[in-house]
């Protein structure tokens, strides 16, 4: 899950952006669930800084829910990826369906002075990369 959550990361924008993969895409940000357990769970790789991975997967939420057509009149979150679009729902998807995304929030089981919410925001890869910065390459050796 390491590997995964290193290649998850590197697939921010430097906007907070990620791709519409598969077929679960109403359930928005709980794509990052990886990357949230590893940081609950103390288990991101060394190469993810927590300041790293906090500050990608908080530029997902703000990039996904600060548009207010994700909710409904009433506050609810509608169907959809980036904003009300039921055409991307499954016969099964329903409103309540659509909290699954707050599987990306495993994080806030963190206490506030823990070092997830404490270490300094750092750019993640794909910022740094389109910051002109140097970021690692991602080179798979295994030990």
């Amino acid at each position: 899950m390491q590997r995964f959550g290193e290649a998850l990361e590197r697939m921010i924008g430097p906007d907070g952006a990620f791709p519409p993969v598969g077929r679960s895409l109403t359930y928005r940000t709980a794509v990052h669930q990886p990357l949230a357990y590893l940081a609950w769970r103390k288990l991101l790789h060394a190469k993810l800084p927590e300041g790293q991975v906090r500050a990608a997967t908080m530029a997902t939420q703000r990039r996904i829910f600060v548009d207010p057509s994700n909710f409904d009149a009433n506050g609810f979150l509608t169907i959809g990826f980036a904003r009300h679009q039921p055409s991307l729902g499954d016969v099964y998807s329903n409103a309540g369906s659509m909290y699954i995304t707050s599987e990306s929030l495993l994080a806030l089981g963190l206490p506030a002075s823990d070092s997830y919410w404490t270490a300094p925001a750092q750019p993640w890869t794909m910022r740094k990369a389109y910051a002109g910065q140097d970021f690692p390459k991602d080179y798979y050796i295994a030990n």
